[in-house]
This record gives structure tokens, C-alpha cells and sequence, in this order.
């Protein structure tokens, strides 16, 4: 239903159920999200490919369209937003630590 969130697996299967319906012609999918798990994102983006080997698939961005919601969308065939949609960013949070004061103590270069 309209505004129920939902997860990868509900998602994935109501793709392939739509991809594989021959009375649909094509699949709108709406998305409305800031992202979240990156595997999740993976297998959206997989169903929407194995879903555009049947037919169309387009993507209607929401108010929000970032990282993971931005990486789904990617997997349409066409892509519909409204200008104020606020999208973009796939990437992530990495950190390292800086270990050159002890490579220093311990002699060792690059």
C-alpha cells in the first residue's frame, strides 16, 4: 500500500511478479528514499535489470533519491524527477588510520 515502507525482498519480488505478468505492459516504480543497506540496494538494482529484459521499466523519484534510492533508480530505463528531488550520492563512509608516525618509529618507508 501507498506509503508503507518496504524492504529488498518485498521489493524484488514484486518487481519479478510485475516483470513476468503479461497483462503489464510496463513497471513504475516509485522510489522515496535516503538509502541504507548497500546489499539491499544490489539486489533492487538486479531485479530492475532482469525485469527490463521483459519490458520498460521507469523509475518516478519522490521528495528523496539519495545513495542506495539514487542507485535503484539508476537500474531504470528511463528516470522521472521532480526538480526539487533531492538525489544523487552513491558512495560511501570510509576511514583509515594514520600510521605514519609509526611506520616513522619503526623505520619503515613506502
Amino acid at each position: 500500500p501507498f506509503g508503507t515502507v518496504m524492504g529488498a525482498n518485498t521489493i524484488t519480488e514484486a518487481i519479478d511478479e510485475a516483470a513476468a505478468n503479461a497483462d503489464a505492459k510496463a513497471i513504475v516504480f516509485r522510489v522515496d528514499s535516503p538509502g541504507g543497506s548497500a546489499l539491499a540496494s544490489d539486489l533492487v538494482w538486479q531485479a530492475t535489470q532482469r525485469a527490463r529484459e521483459k519490458k520498460p521499466v521507469v523509475v518516478s523519484m519522490s521528495d528523496v533519491a539519495a545513495s542506495g534510492g539514487y542507485l535503484i533508480s539508476l537500474g531504470a530505463g528511463s528516470i522521472v524527477a521532480d526538480p526539487m528531488t533531492l538525489t544523487g550520492s552513491i558512495g560511501i563512509v570510509y576511514g583509515k588510520f594514520d600510521v605514519s608516525g609509526l611506520k616513522k618509529k619503526l623505520g619503515v618507508g613506502t
